[in-house]
């Protein structure tokens, strides 16, 4: 008996898999006359998640004060009126607790992982190191050498100074184009505490803030403890930043120490609230990623139709006639970063510079170009089906616990104003067409400019005007 495809059975299992989706807990959301929201998704257990997602992150910044959101959270955890830095990580070790947060371009975050029986203190906890946090002047300036190990620790990982460089170009002269962590004469003179007092007063309000529950919370409780603790917030909404433009161009930093080329291309997209973000979400997964460390057997575009060329010049789509004995890649992946005016979808590589076979970097760019633009004029059903199922199983897996699920409600509700439930989602995945996937593509990528980066030995990287050149270029 021969066994069913791939589709057949995906097919025989969809209206099984959505009965499941259907019966995920809800998401509840409340919110206070001061324009302060709760929500929570109940997960029946012992432990959960607790935390404050706040709209504000180095976006909002200007030059003078990059960098103050992310001092402001280390800030934060040296103490308040009631509680020194000592009492804080007390409690948190006494409950057998986890207090973090982050900061990114538009979301601050603090949460904290605990019992359900200590929800309560964990929420009291929160609310006093985000409203009473006591930043003397004598903590600011103990705090600048660490942040700025901090700086020189992230500076030290190619990748993160590769993704500055990217933003840096590609949203010049906007807040997304600010570094997280600021500028060093920021970090070292300029925030004090006025400077971040400032801050706070504007961004840390009601409407801008969202207490989130995951796991074993109760939503009446959470609200209870929402307005006991946030309710006397200002419920004034700041000033909206200025909107985030795309600029294409180019940013390359020579560094012949680094034994390998890494590389980024990206278009400027439309926001996470626009009606073709889905499907670009879809155009990412359909692009997918290479690691030469995970072998060959990996399915994607940059897979089946790059990475082949340099091994079997039949097996690639395009069959170009020429063999090459050593694939230079170490890694290729497609991204796409949104933020809630703007995106970046595009692909890192990886690879060697050249030496003996430095004519490859050349190749290695321009069969990346070819696939990203070959999407917008053919995709494949096989290839097509793919990368909505990929897309499914990626959301699924990104919601592994009780901490992502708080993250993921957090920053749909500060983004969109409320979280959109799976099943729903999936059958927002389920109704893309091919031809708009093919559309979105050709709107954002084809024929327009992109930002090129590129760090490490760039002599064979190629010069800008080629791959815009290659941007309007496709052999089908």
């Amino acid at each position: 008996m021969a066994t069913p495809p791939l589709s057949a059975i995906i097919a025989h299992a969809r209206p099984a898999i959505y009965q499941s989706l259907k019966s995920v807990p809800a998401t509840l959301q409340n919110k206070l006359d001061n324009g302060f929201r709760v929500a929570s998704q109940v997960k029946p257990g012992e432990t959960c998640t607790v935390g404050v997602w706040i709209d504000a992150g180095s976006r909002y910044e200007t030059l003078e004060n990059n960098g103050v959101a992310h001092f402001l959270e280390h800030m934060n955890f040296k103490g308040t009126g009631k509680r020194s830095r000592r009492d804080i990580e007390y409690g948190m070790e006494k409950m057998g607790a986890h207090l973090n947060a982050y900061t990114s371009r538009e979301h601050t975050c603090y949460y904290v992982k605990c019992f359900k029986k200590d929800v309560p203190e964990a929420v009291d906890i929160l609310s006093d190191i985000l409203l009473n946090s006591r930043r003397s002047e004598a903590d600011v300036e103990a705090e600048r050498r660490t942040i700025l190990e901090e700086k020189e620790d992230v500076e030290s990982r190619i990748d993160e100074v590769l993704m500055d460089h990217l933003h840096t170009g590609a949203f010049e002269g906007s807040g997304n184009g600010l570094t997280i962590l600021g500028t060093p004469e920021n970090i070292e003179k300029r925030i004090n505490k006025k400077l971040i007092d400032d801050f706070v007063a504007a961004h840390y309000t009601g409407p801008r803030m969202v207490l989130v529950g995951s796991g074993a919370v109760d939503q009446g409780q959470l609200c209870d403890l929402a307005a006991k603790h946030f309710g006397s917030l200002p419920n004034t909404v700041p000033k909206a930043p200025s909107p985030t433009r795309f600029m294409g161009g180019e940013k390359r930093e020579t560094n012949e120490l680094i034994p390998l080329t890494h590389m980024a291309v990206a278009w400027g997209t439309c926001g996470a609230s626009n009606p073709d973000a889905l499907k670009l979400r879809i155009i990412e997964q359909l692009l997918g990623n290479y690691s030469r460390d995970k072998g060959e057997a990996a399915y994607s575009c940059f897979t089946r139709n790059i990475v082949a060329d340099f091994y079997d010049t039949h097996h690639g789509m395009f069959k170009l006639g020429e063999f090459y004995e050593h694939n230079p890649i170490h890694s290729i992946s497609a991204f796409w970063t949104p933020y809630s005016d703007a995106g970046l979808l595009g692909f890192y590589l990886i690879c060697e510079p050249g030496k003996p076979y430095s004519h490859n970097l050349d190749n290695s760019t321009f069969f990346a170009m070819r696939e990203v633009i070959r999407i917008t004029q053919a995709i494949s059903d096989e290839e097509f089906m793919r990368a909505k199922n990929q897309l499914k199983v990626q959301t699924l897996l990104g919601l592994d616990g009780t901490t992502n699920i708080a993250d993921d409600i957090g920053r749909q509700v500060l983004t969109f104003g409320s979280r959109v439930p799976l099943a729903t989602l999936f059958e927002q995945i389920d109704a893309v067409s091919k031809a708009e996937l093919q559309r979105v593509a050709h709107d954002y990528i084809y024929d327009k400019d992109p930002i090129l980066v590129a760090i490490g030995d760039i002599r064979n990287v190629p010069e800008f005007d080629v791959v815009r050149r290659l941007c309007y270029w496709a052999q089908i």
